[in-house]
């Protein structure tokens, strides 16, 4: 392991201090495992854009043209007091 030597600004380190003690980890063990997820998520969404840029608008049309035209099974209706 190595030493990553930062200075965040104090408001910051409070809000790091008291997140950390809440989920029970030490201040490093949870910087490390925020930086963790968000790198993770940063490359999940490079993923993404890679993958997208190789298809086209008109590739996803004809895909979703393949799909069966037919009503949804009652139970993936969305509830009335969201569509109102």
């Amino acid at each position: 392991m190595s030493t990553l030597s930062i200075q965040p600004p104090d408001s910051i380190r409070q809000r790091v201090v008291v997140l950390a003690h809440e989920v029970g980890l030490g201040m490093d063990a949870f910087v490390a495992t925020v930086l963790s997820q968000r790198i993770a998520l940063a490359e999940a969404d490079s993923y993404v854009c890679r993958r997208a840029a190789q298809g086209s608008a008109r590739q996803m049309l004809d895909i979703l043209e393949m799909v069966p035209k037919v009503e949804p099974e009652e139970r993936d209706w969305i509830a009335d007091a969201l569509a109102s």
